[in-house]
């Protein structure tokens, strides 16, 4: 009798017990995947922006394109390499309108998440889960730097893809004139120098993001006039008010330098793609970029490092902020 009570004891504490503690990394991912369904359009838009294009482009778009005939220029002397290029032009210009909805998207998402779960009160349910506040905002900090981005860029080579196709089918069916030509290389490369683009964009603009989401959970009425409002009208008071123009230089440099010292290369900085001379594939800037330098540029990893103390913050404040 006593055995079996203890059995049953046992067993009873046993299923009392709270459940073992899921590892951060699978709370993180799932942290993710929440901001992505909460946040459709981080997704949503890109998809939309690329199907356009398709439909525009390559079923309603008309078009001609003269090219020389025998062009010699840097190792393409002939039609058929002008094509090739006139191919990664084209896959470059696709992506363009991606990257434009790319900027707009997360920086709505930066200054939106954190201020959004205060408006709603929403908070007040999320504080109640045994998630933290750090693994919170760092979750919102992956899906804006890393999540965002790399989405964008995989819509952008995914549509590409299918433009291509569509392209090649109404080519073969005598609907447009074949003054483009794959090649497998070309446009790989070419993909590869978006693909260093954006990893140096994220580095680059990583404090920009940080301090969008340190207005978003610190700005009581609204982050979005701090954000748009505060990089004019500072600039101004400071000529106003004392004569110089040091936030404006800081503002330039921050959004414009380090494309200059990634494109001061061997040309040092002059780099055509398209020329009177012919056309150069952008697989070419592989060659041209300093990548080296762009990387191991001070600034930018001070900005990185700036990026981390200011989430931090952000954290310290959702913490303690109470709109109640």
């Amino acid at each position: 009798m006593n055995s079996t009570l203890a059995g049953v004891t046992e067993d009873s504490a046993r299923s009392a017990a709270p459940p073992a503690a899921k590892p951060l990394t699978i709370t993180l991912a799932t942290l993710v995947r929440r901001e992505f369904w909460e946040h459709r359009y981080l997704w949503i838009a890109p998809v939309v922006v690329e199907a356009v294009l398709i439909v525009l482009g390559a079923i309603v778009g008309h078009g001609n394109v003269h090219l020389p005939n025998d062009t010699d220029f840097s190792g393409w002397p002939n039609l058929q390499a002008q094509k090739v290029a006139a191919f990664t032009i084209l896959q470059w210009m696709l992506s363009v309108p991606a990257c434009v909805v790319l900027v707009g998207v997360v920086s709505w998402y930066a200054l939106d998440c954190l201020y959004a779960e205060r408006r709603d009160r929403s908070i007040l349910f999320w504080k109640s889960l045994p998630v933290s506040d750090g693994l919170t905002v760092l979750s919102k900090a992956l899906v804006a730097m890393l999540g965002a981005p790399l989405v964008s860029y995989v819509v952008a080579l995914v549509g590409f893809l299918v433009f291509a196709g569509i392209l090649a089918l109404r080519v073969a069916a005598g609907g447009v004139p074949s003054v483009f030509s794959w090649d497998l290389l070309e446009w790989f490369r070419t993909e590869l120098v978006m693909l260093i683009l954006l990893v140096v964009a994220v580095l680059w603009y990583a404090p920009v993001v940080a301090a969008m989401m340190l207005l978003s959970v610190w700005a009581r009425p609204n982050p979005f006039l701090w954000a748009f409002l505060a990089p004019i009208v500072a600039p101004l008071l400071e000529r106003i008010a004392l004569g110089t123009h040091y936030l404006s230089s800081f503002l330039h440099y921050r959004a414009f330098d380090i494309w200059g010292t990634l494109a001061y290369g061997p040309t040092h900085g002059h780099i055509n793609i398209i020329t009177h001379h012919g056309l150069h594939p952008i697989g070419t800037l592989l060659d041209e970029f300093n990548i080296g330098a762009a990387l191991t540029d001070i600034d930018l990893w001070l900005g990185v490092a700036a990026s981390a103390v200011m989430l931090y913050a952000a954290t310290r404040i959702r913490r303690y902020r109470d709109d109640t």
